[in-house]
């Protein structure tokens, strides 16, 4: 029984010995590739121009009083048709005007730099930049000021003839600092 046995495994070693020496003739090694993240092209509305606006005030005790002059900055994420993340860009608005009142375009001539690359814009936030006044420069936190605001998830979109706007909540700055809020109510 014994011989039998050894005889046994003695013609499947056989056997495979065999048939991985015919298949390695045939057999070829591909070299790996990432995955490809299908691409989804544009439809009009997404390629047209995107512009953000809102105001900026100096909130003085109670009083807002709108700032002529002061920016807010609007920093992006893109990706290309792989799915890759390209280097974040930015834009500063336009000056505001004497109610406050400021526009930020993001167009394509922006991109310029992403030449012969398929793109799209994955995330979008807008912070406040600079305010020209002395005496109310110091940045608050109200809706995003500091931080950043997700420009789709928190401001009104509207659908234009030339251009997606986008509507944020108003920034502050203040004269006063910021009072440190403490924890531990006094104990």
């Amino acid at each position: 029984m014994k011989a039998t046995t050894a005889a046994f495994s003695a013609i499947v070693l056989l056997f495979s010995v065999v048939t991985s020496v015919i298949s390695a003739g045939t057999y070829e090694v591909t070299p790996a590739t990432k995955p490809r993240i299908p691409y989804k092209p544009y439809d009009n509305d997404v390629t047209k121009p995107i512009a953000i606006q809102g105001l900026i005030y100096c909130k003085s005790g109670s009083k807002l009083i709108p700032i002529k002059g002061a920016t807010a900055r609007v920093t992006c994420l893109a990706r290309n048709h792989l799915g890759l993340e390209l280097a974040p860009f930015s834009v500063s608005s336009c000056p505001s005007d004497d109610k406050g009142y400021f526009l930020a375009k993001l167009s394509p001539q922006v991109t310029k730099f992403y030449k012969k690359v398929e793109w799209e814009l994955k995330e979008c936030k807008a912070y406040l930049e600079k305010s020209p006044l002395k005496e109310c420069k110091v940045p608050l936190d109200i809706n995003g000021g500091i931080k950043g605001v997700h420009i789709v998830s928190s401001s009104t979109h509207r659908l234009l003839k030339n251009a997606n706007l986008y509507s944020l909540k108003p920034f502050f700055y203040t004269s006063d600092e910021p009072k440190p809020v403490s924890d531990n109510k006094g104990y």
